[in-house]
């Protein structure tokens, strides 16, 4: 049959789009996962001081995150949604939060050194794919 003479019975279906959808709560628990793991993770060294190191680091975590990561990981989500595989979003979150943090540490850092931005980029870039990682279960693949 000719494509001139094709009726709309003869027209294949396009193939099915799949994508990523996320709600609130796995944005909320995310979010919540990236700024207690951040918070531990500056505490830990502290020794005895730790708790208090790690309640400071909690809330100027809340008032930095909500302003920076939390806008970033929901651009981030969107953008990511025509991709199924949930790995790839864990490496994509762990690039764009390491080279976010890395420029942002590299322009407000008094150091002439750009490598001495490098070890808190890739913790806040692991803490970002951690984050991602949490809420698994939570995405939908459709």
């Amino acid at each position: 049959m000719s494509a001139d003479r094709m009726t709309p019975d003869d027209v294949e279906p396009p193939p099915p789009r799949h994508h990523v959808t996320f709600g609130v709560g796995a944005v909320v628990v995310a979010f919540l996962v990236g700024v207690v793991t951040l918070a531990l993770i500056f505490a830990l060294p502290w020794g005895s001081g730790a708790f208090g190191v790690f309640v400071v680091a909690l809330w100027y975590g809340l008032g930095i995150g909500l302003v920076t990561g939390l806008p970033l990981g929901v651009v981030i989500g969107l953008l990511l949604r025509p991709v199924r595989n949930q790995w790839i979003h864990i490496g994509i979150f762990f690039a764009v939060f390491a080279a976010a943090a890395f420029t942002i540490a590299a322009l407000l850092s008094p150091s002439i050194a750009l490598a001495d931005s490098l070890p808190t980029a890739l913790i806040i870039g692991g803490v970002g794919a951690l984050a991602r990682a949490s809420v698994w279960k939570l995405v939908r693949v459709q």
